[in-house]
């Protein structure tokens, strides 16, 4: 299975052309029919065939069109504080993904107090819990329902749905598209031959795009990755650029310098491994050996047990990772434990931002 896996992701990563006699002509066969699928779908909505469904409060969507992280996480943090600092009361609703409890959905937070285990909620539900003093935050892979528990128990103006531009059965006043400024669809095909998770006329459904770890230019390059008609319906819509701010903190949250951190062991499983080991070099970490998992892994006992001895065996003195990695494992290291966050900037497309969230109040 991880061969497969290591196979999938690089098909993601070429210029998406296929020869019949390639093995990717089997992958490139079923992106058509997940493809059809996924097309059908946002076509029964539009024809009336199925009708979404309504929640008691604005709702806002932040999702994306391809697999792998592009930021969501930190533009709902974002949100959500920016909505609290305008006074509003906020709710986040997520699928709560490799959660126990996610079939039958459950409230993580209620604001004040967290209720349940990263293995309960998953782990991004946790993290932005801890994250979110006065924000509750619900899990269900049943949205709508998850979102009705919001409702009925918190009275929230604004629900944030995190990671769900794809569920399309929950009405949305706000549909916010992330993508990555360097390549915001990969290959141009979907699963499992490119990344894309339905078919780019998908776009069309987006309010706004806010594109991220975007540079110079970017912009103006995203819209010719379009074809025609996506592009004059890009034209008509706010495009905002943002990067992403990398900073380290200790195991309560302190800010750290690298020179307080000491020799550093990396270890994550997130989309993008490769990130967060490139965030943790530019701040000047002394990395001195990492290893790697699959997006939102389940760490065991034994598991940190080896990572802390492969680190020993290394020089470190202490473990690096991410947040979301680090409410899994925290109760199971001994070594210290310290992290690598990351949150979302938008220079001067501030004001961009801010209104296009403000037309929710």
């Amino acid at each position: 299975m991880g061969k497969m896996t290591d196979y999938i992701e690089r098909a993601f990563e070429d210029d998406g052309r296929t020869s019949l006699m390639s093995p990717k002509f089997a992958l490139l066969g079923l992106s058509k029919v997940y493809g059809a699928l996924g097309r059908a779908k946002r076509v029964a909505y539009e024809k009336g065939v199925l009708e979404a469904k309504h929640l008691p409060a604005r709702v806002v969507a932040i999702g994306n069109l391809t697999a792998g992280g592009t930021g969501k996480t930190p533009m709902t943090l974002f949100a959500a504080r920016w909505y609290r600092a305008q006074g509003a009361k906020v709710a986040i609703v997520s699928r709560g993904y490799g959660g126990s409890l996610s079939s039958q959905g459950a409230v993580v937070s209620d604001g004040d107090a967290i209720f349940l285990s990263p293995f309960e909620a998953g782990d991004e539900p946790v993290m932005m819990a801890e994250q979110l003093p006065g924000v509750p935050v619900v899990i269900g892979s049943d949205r709508y329902a998850a979102g009705l528990e919001a409702c009925d128990r918190f009275r929230p103006d604004v629900v944030l749905l995190d990671d769900a531009y794809q569920h399309i059965r929950l009405a949305r006043d706000l549909n916010i598209l992330l993508a990555d400024g360097a390549r915001p669809f990969g290959n141009g095909h979907v699963l499992p031959r490119g990344p894309l998770r339905e078919p780019l006329s998908a776009f069309s459904w987006a309010d706004a795009v806010v594109l991220t770890r975007a540079g110079a230019g970017d912009v103006t390059r995203f819209l010719s990755h379009l074809p025609g008609p996506l592009r004059t319906k890009a034209a008509s819509l706010p495009v905002i650029a943002s990067t992403h701010r990398v900073s380290l903190s200790d195991g309560a949250g302190n800010p750290l310098t690298p020179q307080a951190l000491g020799p550093a062991f990396l270890f994550s499983g997130i989309a993008k491994n490769h990130a967060f080991e490139e965030g943790a070099r530019s701040l000047g970490v002394t990395v001195v050996g990492g290893h790697f998992f699959e997006d939102h892994h389940s760490y065991t006992e034994a598991e940190i047990v080896a990572l802390e001895a492969e680190a020993r065996a290394s020089g470190a003195s202490v473990l690096l990772t991410t947040d979301k990695d680090r409410v899994k494992v925290r109760t199971l290291a001994s070594l210290p434990l310290c992290t690598v966050s990351v949150s979302i900037e938008f220079n001067d497309d501030l004001p961009a931002i801010t209104t296009l969230l403000a037309t929710q109040l």
